[in-house]
């Protein structure tokens, strides 16, 4: 569910570039893979073929039954069982930084497995991997292999981003957009505490939080806010409230793309965060301490009572305060305005989690795809099995293939099931997650969050909200960095991060207009002009 931050496209822009001056095509091994005479019978290879595979991260998430480990699991005896294939699982660490460490080595002596998984942001990197001859081909095997269960859940219209010059070198583990999107998530038992009424603007979830600050304030400080985890302690929706998208390519009336961060509203958006913090609604010292975990405590302890964060947050970090409060209760809302028009909510164009690489010269690409097509039928077919409860074996398959808003249909599902009280038509995972929020409802606050989640009137049934009164706007660049990009964005975010931290701490705000004339002139209109020259050629 915490999802890695990809920091492989850091390191490897300059290896797969300085790769590509000798023009040497990646070519796999010879291998017991490399056997002309395997051929299929029923389905499955005989002899058997052998595959090597860099799995990734197995992080602590993963739960292995008793007897499986990673190189010995549900996944490498099924492949095998079922399709002769043998996946010897050559690369697997328990973080994605150690495991990009281990990959960036193998790539520089070429030494890669037949199959590698590259981590999420891995949009970015498609120019300099296919540019290194590292990928094989995949179109024609994806065409001709892929089952039309696959080709369902990875359609034309999710495949054509990811392509190059018209060739398919990855399988992507798509996500929607949608569910990234984040929400405001306020403390109810406080709001029935206080006899509050439900928020309709930012001006009534800014009320809210002077009452949660009144209720006790030496401690109490209303909103969660921090700086070092953008995506955890994020202040989106104030920002979305000001019709304000910091870091985001948008779309102008004229059809171009222009970044948010210099636009007009963020002045507004800042100078509300500079007044709530005046207010005593924001920690005072959360711009200069290590306000990722600090924010968390304070969250857990009781301090704030106002989080921006994702349809999982009750999960983590929310259960969290669950556990340490039995009687706090959490409700989501939509983003809210400070005037007539509505506070959006910002989504990727393109989502992709991770994606599956083939090597260049591996010997029987169907072999991948027959993998492909197991995992499919595995969780979404006709015969779909569900794993052990929480287990999350589903991180370790040889692909990824997930059902388009996969959360967002389960929890659907499962909110008609307890209304129409019938589980006959719930899909496996579904009435795993259906039980276990029975499992709540019979005391167990262990459960507390998925309930909140996944229940009827849960977080995920905002997204379809969304959708209906077209509350998002989208991020529309996701390419790999411009020339410009590799070389000034660094020092443009360093420029920003000072000018709001100056700015709530109680600098004037016109410094923001200073701010937004140096951007551009270090960079950020050379930046803009690469944006939208890509854009325009997409």
């Amino acid at each position: 569910m915490k999802r890695a931050k990809n920091l492989l496209v850091i390191i490897l822009i300059a290896i797969l570039i300085a790769g590509c001056t000798n023009k040497k095509t990646a070519t796999s091994k010879k291998s017991p893979s490399d056997t002309p005479q395997a051929e299929k019978v029923n389905g499955k290879y005989d002899p058997p073929i052998e595959m090597t595979f860099a799995v990734g991260r197995v992080d602590s998430d993963v739960n292995f039954p008793d007897g499986q480990t990673t190189k010995d699991n549900q996944w490498t005896r099924k492949v095998e069982e079922e399709l002769g294939i043998k996946l010897d699982v050559t690369l697997a660490m328990k973080s994605g930084d150690e495991y990009n460490q281990k990959l960036n080595a193998l790539i520089v002596t070429n030494d890669l497995p037949d199959l590698f998984t590259v981590y999420g942001g891995a949009i970015n990197q498609v120019d300099q991997i296919v540019e290194a001859d590292i990928a094989e081909d995949l179109t024609e095997a994806f065409d001709k292999y892929a089952s039309p269960l696959v080709k369902q859940l990875l359609p034309d219209e999710a495949l054509e981003p990811l392509k190059r010059n018209g060739k398919l070198y990855f399988l992507p583990a798509l996500q929607d957009p949608a569910e990234e999107g984040f929400m405001t998530w306020i403390r109810s038992d406080w709001m029935k505490k206080l006899n509050l009424p439900e928020p309709k603007t930012f001006q009534d979830v800014i009320a809210i939080a002077e009452a949660f600050k009144a209720m006790n304030p030496d401690q109490n400080y209303g909103f969660e806010a921090g700086t070092a985890d953008w995506n955890m302690y994020s202040l989106s929706g104030l920002f979305s409230a000001y019709h304000a998208y910091p870091n985001a390519w948008l779309k102008d009336a004229d059809g171009n793309l222009v970044n948010g961060t210099i636009q007009p509203e963020m002045k507004d958006a800042l100078k509300s965060l500079q007044d709530l913090k005046k207010k005593g609604l924001i920690h005072q010292e959360w711009t200069v301490s290590d306000d990722g975990e600090r924010a968390r405590e304070d969250l857990i302890n009781g301090k704030v009572g106002i989080h921006f964060g994702q349809w999982w947050a009750p999960e983590w970090p929310l259960q969290l305060v669950k556990d340490s409060d039995p009687d706090s209760e959490w409700k989501a809302y939509p983003f809210m305005s400070v005037d007539d028009k509505p506070a959006l909510h910002l989504q990727q164009t393109v989502q992709v989690n991770s994606f599956y690489v083939l090597k260049k010269g591996f010997p029987h690409p169907e072999a991948f795809f027959d993998m492909v097509n197991l995992v499919a039928e595995h969780y979404w077919g006709e015969t779909a099995v569900a794993d052990p409860p929480a287990s999350e074996l589903w991180k370790i398959a040889p692909a990824d293939v997930q059902l388009w808003g996969k959360n967002i249909v389960f929890q659907e599902s499962i909110e008609d099931a307890f209304k129409s009280e019938d589980t006959s038509k719930l899909r496996p995972t579904e009435l795993q997650l259906y039980e276990r929020i029975e499992d709540y409802q019979d005391g167990n606050n262990d459960n507390w969050g998925v309930a909140l989640e996944y229940g009827v009137d849960g977080s995920l049934g905002l997204y379809g909200e969304f959708t209906r009164n077209n509350l998002w706007i989208n991020n529309e660049f996701y390419g790999a960095p411009t020339s410009s990009m590799t070389t000034k964005q660094a020092n443009l975010d360093k420029l920003f991060l000072e000018t709001f931290i100056d700015i709530v701490n109680g600098a004037d705000i016109n410094k923001f207009d200073s701010f937004v004339e140096q951007w551009k002139k270090q960079g950020g209109d050379q930046i803009t002009k690469e944006v939208n020259e890509w854009y325009k050629s997409k």
